[in-house]
């Protein structure tokens, strides 16, 4: 249908959990474009647009030939007078990679090598910007009939120098794709980037993902702690070596950024991409895994963009000895057993004395807190010094799950016995979530009693349809809306939309922005 305004929209050609994209064309300069609006119900987050902002201004700022253009931005009234932000891009007559993946059968390794080639060459143009896209995975990459690839959605990119929009102790991100530092809630780098070209690259190959589990949560541990699975040997060699080198869980080894990864996979590289990390086999690079970790969440849903709880750090494996090393190891040794033995001794004397200090500590705090101060007194310094101990002995961390997936009651029953207030927020409801369950609390570590500590839930579905939006009517401006304040929250839902004619073509731009 025709809007009264510059942009004239046709057909709905994809949605996701954010965003809508539309089939429309620029009147002004008389070209075919797709237009990707916020959803209605999220016209008022702040985070859900700073997160569109985002990704206008770092899409706009990129000029390559594999990232898919940004053209204009404005914002469009809906139904309630809301002002819903869009984004005018290139409109690519092409599929997103997870369509042509999804038969589970793996391309020609030609083909990937190819594919993530021009990928890649995408990616190194933000890298140099020191921009970090953060979401790589394969429906963010569409490809044309002609086999040729366009990267987009830089929703959630972020500036290497720059904070992040997300939570304390959140990490945006698709699990399925995410790097191990991510998992761990440190920053991504462009190393990051390279890992999520990886597990793209394994998928691609293969036909199915190397790591997926249950939960969020879970699946963020396998990229820390499992290993990587072998690559068939159908894959050749050289193009096994780049793949594995990208999964190592050690980003100082994998390839610095998108530009080093893509001259290996065309056989440019000039270190060592052939042979795996010392001491594990070709196919199983990545290591082992490197202790344990609670964690829970609910179920996720396929590709899809989220805030998950970050991980605990863990501890990386060392590197192997160098050959000078081991012809030193004789002397080193004997000299490294006495050092051991004198250090063992220290330990033991440092033991010792923290035992007795913490056994002082106990007795006083038994027999000196019921000789308190008379009013009018001042207290001693003992008195301030053991207040201080008792008042830093009360932290304590709430579960690595956060009640994820529990009732209010249970969670705000649990937090009373460990006395704790809590607060409940309801959140729009989103499948395969029941209503009144838990999506998260917050803070979760470092909490003393007394403290407040807020339950996320989602709330029961609308028995109504929601009333239908205006038509799109695109007020042009030149600048998208405000910065963020809170973690979004993901709500799909289909909203009325202007007049829908199905159509065959294919996506352009990614409306998966799916993130919570």
């Amino acid at each position: 249908m025709t809007s009264p305004g510059r942009y004239q929209f046709h057909e709905l050609i994809a949605t996701g959990g954010m965003g809508e994209v539309w089939r429309a064309t620029d009147t002004v300069l008389r070209r075919d474009v797709a237009v990707k609006l916020l959803k209605p119900e999220y016209a008022d987050d702040e985070v859900s647009r700073s997160r569109f902002e985002s990704e206008g201004r770092h899409a706009a700022a990129l000029h390559h030939p594999h990232i898919c253009a940004v053209y204009d931005v404005g914002e469009m009234p809906t139904a309630s007078g809301l002002m819903r932000p869009y984004l005018v891009m290139e409109l690519v007559d092409g599929k997103p990679l997870s369509e042509l993946i999804a038969g589970g059968d793996g391309l020609d390794p030609e083909v990937v090598r190819d594919l993530l080639g021009q990928a890649g060459d995408a990616l190194a143009a933000p890298h140099r910007a020191g921009i970090v896209h953060r979401d790589v995975k394969p429906a963010n990459l569409l490809v044309t009939p002609d086999k040729q690839v366009k990267v987009t959605d830089f929703g959630i990119a972020r500036a290497a120098s720059s904070s992040s929009i997300t939570s304390t102790g959140q990490v945006m991100g698709t699990p399925q794709y995410l790097s191990p530092e991510q998992a761990r809630g440190e920053m991504a780098t462009p190393a990051s980037d390279v890992y999520s070209l990886g597990i793209v690259a394994w998928e691609s190959l293969v036909g199915h993902r190397p790591f997926q589990k249950d939960t969020p949560v879970a699946t963020a541990i396998a990229h820390l702690h499992d290993p990587v699975p072998p690559l068939p040997g159908s894959v050749p060699p050289d193009l096994a070596a780049v793949v594995m080198r990208a999964l190592e869980k050690d980003p100082a080894k994998r390839y610095p950024d998108a530009a080093a990864f893509t001259a290996a996979l065309r056989g440019l590289d000039t270190q060592r991409t052939d042979t795996p990390a010392a001491g594990i086999p070709l196919g199983l690079a990545g290591g082992a895994a490197l202790g344990a970790l609670a964690g829970a969440g609910g179920a996720a849903a396929a590709d899809e963009t989220r805030a998950i709880p970050s991980t605990t750090v863990v501890s990386r494996p060392p590197a192997a000895a160098t050959p000078a090393a081991v012809a030193a190891e004789p002397e080193r040794g004997r000299r490294r057993w006495w050092q051991l033995g004198v250090l063992n001794w220290v330990l033991i004397v440092l033991l010792l004395l923290v035992v007795f200090a913490i056994g002082l500590l106990a007795w006083f705090l038994s027999h000196g807190s019921s000789a308190s101060p008379a009013a009018g007194q001042p207290s001693t310094p003992a008195a301030h010094h053991s207040a201080h101990a008792k008042k830093a002995a009360k932290a304590f961390n709430l579960p690595a799950s956060c009640y994820a997936g529990s009732t209010v009651d249970t969670a705000a029953a649990d937090l009373r016995q460990q006395g704790l207030m809590s607060r409940e927020h309801a959140v729009p409801p989103q499948p395969g979530h029941a209503a009144d369950t838990v999506q998260y609390v917050t803070p979760c570590r470092d909490v003393r009693k007394g403290e407040v500590v807020v339950i996320k839930y989602f709330q029961a579905a609308a028995t109504s349809a929601p009333p239908a939006p205006a038509s799109p009517t695109p007020s042009h401006t030149s600048s998208a809306p405000a910065s963020p304040t809170s973690t979004v929250t993901v709500t799909p839902s289909p909203t009325s939309s202007p007049t829908i004619s199905p159509s065959g073509t294919s996506t352009a731009g990614s409306a998966g922005d799916n993130q919570q």
